[in-house]
């Protein structure tokens, strides 16, 4: 499915519980413009191992496709429409690149938050009218990351802001009122956390391990409480110099991609497990549910699966024609999108018990 923007898909976000009255793939292109596009839960899987899926383009009528183009943008040649329904704005800071982390978006995709402003805020919008609910400050420098903990339809949550201040900021998301909360009307934040000297550049944060990582640029890779305290820091291996991606699972295995292709696992308690080099510069990650398995797409426009355990390379997708900038599981960890530099989303089917050693006979 592609864009007629050509702009890279650097965010996605895949909110396709079947119990949403509308489930969605969120997807967010390096010219601001975002959009919802509907996920078909219908759609019958006919494929028992990894592949493409079929992909729609923006006028078909075939209803056996996993995904179909957000109506406004498919159907509309209005740009005015466009960029006032689906457009971030014009108020980001030049000195940032926008990345997938920048974005998170409501589990009900009701409303995308954003960074990057040139204020030193991050904004809410609703993604029905691209008008923005909330505009929230707390840092001295542009928040250049943002990260949501677990959570699911009804719950509350935390957002855990990086900034070029060098500083974490963790927020409450109120998912009754829809808005970061604070003690009084303005949202403040429930901790600060300190330690970097350099530019924050990713964060995540687990609510149920109460745990908050994050990264700064040529800087180490801290591991914070949810309550503001420095707990250590992760050693990165010689030549391993600067972090930009981090993920962590439930079990508290933290996985770290460092420029030019290096990867490290450590373990909760700051053991480094392995490290890697890898032949692509990677831009973007995740791991499964279960936490056994890495996700990564980089520059070489391959998305791979990895052991998380042993960084043990597993398989690779067939290539796509540009780098892969982005990429996003389904909640029932059947399908696998990736946002590419061409403004394509490619979506893949994907079978986690292939490489699962109880389930090998299968195959």
């Amino acid at each position: 499915m592609k864009f007629q923007s050509h702009s890279g898909i650097c965010h996605l976000s895949a909110n396709t519980y079947p119990q949403l009255p509308l489930p969605s793939v969120v997807s967010v292109s390096a010219s601001l413009q975002f959009a919802v596009n509907k996920w078909n839960s219908n759609y019958s899987l006919l494929v028992q191992s990894p592949s493409y899926a079929e992909t729609p383009g923006p006028h078909t009528a075939n209803t056996n496709l996993p995904l179909f183009m957000d109506p406004l943008l498919s159907q509309s040649n209005n740009s005015n429409i466009i960029a006032q329904k689906r457009h971030l704005g014009d108020n980001f800071s030049q000195k940032l690149k926008i990345r997938s982390n920048c974005f998170v978006t409501t589990v009900d995709s009701r409303f995308l938050i954003a960074c990057g402003f040139w204020d030193n805020s991050f904004r809410v919008f609703s993604t029905e009218s691209a008008k923005i609910v909330q505009i929230v400050f707390g840092h001295y420098g542009v928040v250049t990351c943002l990260s949501r903990s677990e959570c699911n339809i009804t719950s509350d949550c935390y957002i855990a802001s990086g900034s070029a201040d060098c500083t974490v900021l963790l927020w409450h998301w109120n998912a009754r009122s829809q808005t970061i909360v604070g003690e009084g009307d303005i949202p403040t934040p429930r901790a600060t956390l300190t330690g970097h000297d350099n530019p924050v550049v990713t964060v995540v944060i687990s609510a149920e391990l109460g745990l908050v990582i994050s990264a700064s640029q040529n800087g180490p890779v801290l591991v914070h409480t949810t309550f503001g305290d420095l707990l250590r820091s992760l050693e990165a291996p010689v030549g391993f110099n600067s972090p930009e991606c981090i993920a962590m699972s439930r079990e508290g295995i933290i996985v770290v991609t460092y420029e030019r292709g290096h990867i490290a696992t450590f373990t909760i308690n700051g053991n480094r497990m392995r490290h890697e080099t890898h032949a692509d510069n990677l831009h973007c990650m995740l791991l499964s549910r279960d936490g056994e398995y890495l996700i990564t797409g980089g520059e070489k426009g391959i998305v791979e699966v990895w052991r998380a355990f042993n960084l043990a390379l597993l398989y690779a997708f067939p290539a796509c024609d540009t780098a892969i900038r982005s990429i996003a599981l389904t909640p029932d960890q059947k399908f696998l999108l990736a946002g590419l530099s061409s403004g394509m989303i490619v979506v893949f089917h994907i079978d986690f018990n292939r490489w699962h050693h109880e389930f090998q006979q299968r195959y």
